[in-house]
């Protein structure tokens, strides 16, 4: 070959499953991400050093953005061009596998440095060397029409080829060891079984870490927000400042037993939601075995006794929030259109700039950035915001890629965003399905159906899951905003899913309709089931439902009655329709709660 020959060089950097997947705490989740982010940066750089030209990821910054702890989120697959032999650039390989375990490794030495009298160092080492999943595939790139595209998809199945033929170490687990807690794949590296005393860590009786979850937990010194701290942010925003001023000390009290963290990204309240839960006092308590155990319990006492001054409406209440899951529709027919490496490069930035922009729209609307690279996005947000947050970061997604349109249809690619909203204290492996699943229904809709109807992808759903209950979902495609700010005079059936359950939600926050109402249209609902379709059906199921929405307890303007007898004509036609818009008010009856949270001593 000569050394001129150019390549086209893909790489795949892993574990994903064990850096992100597994995870009990939302510490576990953030840094995981952020991990695996930082390794494939640390292979992509030294791509780049080498002389390689990054296609994927293409910074706009090379020599700033490549650096360790930059904004720059990298995903775990690496596009780049390259010149030279076969063995060069098998040289080349290498060194980016290199500098992927260098990263993983300073990681471990920091983790490390703050357990490693209580861990069996030679059981860690052991899985350090055995944790970094690496692949790499090239492909010649040739200079005639049409040469990059043909190269970038063998070098996709190449590499999709070499990955199966994983590689199999010989396994060298120990009898009578346990598992780690959060996947079980790898056995404790705690000496002798006992739990290290470290702020933070946070293992329960009988739990146990590998290498990958203890650095997950302990490595770096930023405390993540618990979805308890996202959970009560409403509250905290509603709450008198003077409330907050009392609390504070108490909660720096608990701070120092070590039964909470401080947290980052939040300035007003600063610590985990769990301080004024006061239904986790006891478990909080319960789970600490050293530390100030009569401080934590007097701060607890103290927390209690500000609260119970409060009016009822005006404590924290239950802790549910938002997860929301976000990803882009059409990215392969997108990415097939480009015709060239260019091309492929500009693609990057722009998925780069809203990924970025993605980070500020969440912190924006009280929300926690948990992973947001190319067209992907995990974040938790409260009740009150997490709509106009999907609006947005749906906005500029279709803004930003606006250019990118389909050849065979013209369209661009767009944003499905997925919402499902919990309890804090349901296990955040349910969490992260639940809302993976409310992604899945906004590309696919409910039951799969969309694709049949033409009205996949593009789509908002929004899944509520409380405690003792079923889901309760819904789901539409966008449709364009209301940028003149008419939105609460439009025709209800004008405006988009999202607008119309901000509606429903204050109408629910003011109390103009009761908390029952949804529960009473689903027993309606039950009433016509057996009836024929027809004239007949419309008319008495429109009748009634005006005649519900007219009692007493609902106390609506007559603009408003107006409204929504105008939304009953046009939308209800039998039982199933009565159904959706139960749902639909049940989804924005949580939205409600959120909102009156937020207007706290305004009540």
């Amino acid at each position: 070959m000569s050394q001129e020959t150019s390549w086209l060089l893909q790489i795949s950097v892993g574990p994903v499953q064990e850096f992100i997947a597994a995870a009990r705490r939302t510490r576990d989740l953030w840094f995981g991400s952020s991990m695996l982010s930082e390794i494939s940066k640390a292979a992509a750089k030294a791509v780049k050093d080498a002389g390689a030209e990054l296609i994927f990821p293409a910074p706009n910054v090379p020599g700033k953005d490549l650096e360790p702890d930059s904004d720059l989120n990298v995903a775990n697959v690496i596009l780049a061009r390259a010149s030279g032999d076969d063995q060069a650039m098998n040289a080349l390989a290498e060194k980016a596998r290199e500098a992927a375990v260098a990263r993983f490794k300073e990681f471990a030495a920091e983790a490390y440095e703050k357990a490693g009298r209580w861990i069996e160092e030679k059981r860690w080492e052991r899985q350090i060397e055995d944790v970094i999943e690496f692949y790499a595939a090239w492909t010649e790139l040739g200079t005639e029409e049409g040469a990059y595209k043909a190269a970038r998809q063998k070098v996709a199945r190449l590499l999709a080829a070499r990955k199966n033929l994983r590689d199999f170490l010989p396994h060298e687990g120990e009898s009578g060891v346990p598992k780690s807690s959060l996947d079980g794949l790898r056995e404790s590296v705690f000496r002798d079984g006992k739990v290290p005393a470290i702020p933070g860590l946070r293992l329960k009786e009988g739990e146990a870490l590998d290498s990958v979850g203890l650095i997950k937990r302990i490595a770096g010194d930023e405390r993540f927000p618990s979805v308890s701290r996202v959970a009560v942010d409403p509250w905290v925003r509603g709450a008198k400042e003077e409330t907050l001023r009392e609390l504070r000390p108490h909660c720096e009290a608990l701070v120092k037993a070590g039964a909470i963290s401080r947290v980052k990204g939040y300035t007003a309240f600063p610590y985990e939601g769990t301080a004024v839960m006061l239904s986790r006092h006891a478990a909080m308590l319960a789970e600490r075995e050293d530390g100030d155990k009569e401080g934590a319990k007097a701060a607890c006492k103290a927390i209690a006794e500000i609260l119970s001054r409060l009016r009822p409406q005006d404590r924290p209440q239950e802790p549910y929030f938002a997860l929301l899951v976000a990803d882009g529709d059409r990215m392969g027919a997108a990415i097939s259109e480009i015709k060239n490496m260019k091309g492929h490069q500009d693609f990057s930035k722009t998925l780069s700039e809203f990924a970025g922009k993605a980070q500020k729209v969440i912190k924006d609307f009280h929300g926690v950035c948990v992973y947001t690279g190319g067209d992907d996005v995990l974040a938790f947000l409260p009740l009150d915001t997490c709509l106009g947050c999907a609006r947005e970061l749906h906005e500029a997604f279709g803004e930003l890629l606006k250019d990118y349109k389909s050849l065979k249809d013209q369209r661009s690619p767009t944003l499905s965003v997925g919402i499902s909203i919990g309890h804090a204290m349901e296990d955040l492996e349910d969490l992260l399905e639940f809302g993976r699943g409310a992604e899945r229904v906004a590309k696919k809709g409910i039951g799969d159906e969309a694709a049949d109807q033409g009205v996949d992808r593009n789509g908002l759903a929004v899944v509520v899951r409380s405690r003792g209950s079923g889901a309760v979902v819904v789901r539409e495609q966008w449709r364009c905003n209301d940028k003149e700010g008419r939105a609460d005079t439009l025709a209800l059936a004008d405006v988009s899913l999202d607008e119309r359950l901000q509606y429903w939600a204050r109408l629910f926050s003011d109390g103009a309709i009761p908390n029952k109402f949804p529960y009473e249209l689903r027993e309606n609902a039950a009433f016509y089931r057996e009836w024929e379709a027809g004239d007949v059906l419309k008319s008495a199921v429109r009748d009634d439902m005006k005649r519900i929405f007219r009692r007493k307890d609902v106390r609506l303007s007559d603009e408003e009655k107006k409204r929504v007898e105008d939304y009953i004509d046009s939308r209800l036609f039998g039982h199933r329709d009565i159904e959706r818009l139960s749902d639909e008010l049940l989804i924005a009856q949580w939205i409600g709660f959120g909102i009156r949270q937020v207007k706290g001593g305004d009540r």
